[in-house]
């Protein structure tokens, strides 16, 4: 069986879908047992969540324009 330092080891990949059977398995098995650890993940799930939604867009750059107005600013 996990411990707790494993568990939270895999919180984001548990999250996140990227944990393979055996691990989101164990997992589950500690959660049933662990207080601390289902109030960590529950904890986690909304933080990445979270960040998710107000995590600003960033609009495409055009890296060649970028480059061309340095060259144009360095040129006077």
């Amino acid at each position: 069986m996990l411990n707790c330092h494993k568990v939270t080891d895999l919180g984001s990949d548990l999250l996140e879908g990227r944990a393979r059977w055996a691990e989101r398995a164990a997992v589950r098995l500690h959660l049933m047992l662990c207080d601390g650890c289902r109030r960590y993940l529950r904890q986690l799930r909304l933080t990445i969540a979270t960040i998710r939604r107000v995590r600003p867009r960033q609009p495409h750059v055009n890296t060649d324009q970028v480059l061309e107005a340095i060259d144009r600013s360095d040129k006077r």
